[in-house]
């Protein structure tokens, strides 16, 4: 059970240290997306470059 906390604490934390760069990229009209599609261009990264913003 101990363990399974831990697990997501860290995993808590991660996702809120992407949260600055992927508000960024919504608010710019982008999505975060790990391959951008056809027709978008790739404005960036997300998530601490896991991702990337595309609009």
């Amino acid at each position: 059970m101990r363990v399974l906390q831990l697990l997501f604490a860290v995993v808590f934390i991660l996702l809120l240290q992407g949260a600055p760069d992927s508000q960024q990229c919504r608010s710019s009209r982008g999505r975060c997306r790990r391959l951008c599609f056809h027709m978008e261009r790739w404005e960036g990264s997300c998530s601490n470059g896991r991702l990337r913003c595309c609009r």
